[in-house]
């Protein structure tokens, strides 16, 4: 019985935490997506540019 409520308290801290580290990502993820795609436009300039 101890070894069931321990897994359960477990999976709610895991749980938990997942939500918080989710509370704290997500006000970034469009910077991240513009960033990379971003990114993404100037390597293919780049490569355009330097391929022979």
């Amino acid at each position: 019985m101890a070894k069931a409520r321990n897994f359960l308290l477990l999976l709610l801290s895991a749980a938990f935490t997942i939500r918080v580290l989710w509370l704290a990502v997500e006000p970034l993820l469009p910077f991240v997506v513009s960033g990379l795609a971003v990114l993404l436009v100037l390597g293919f300039i780049y490569h355009r540019m330097t391929r022979w």
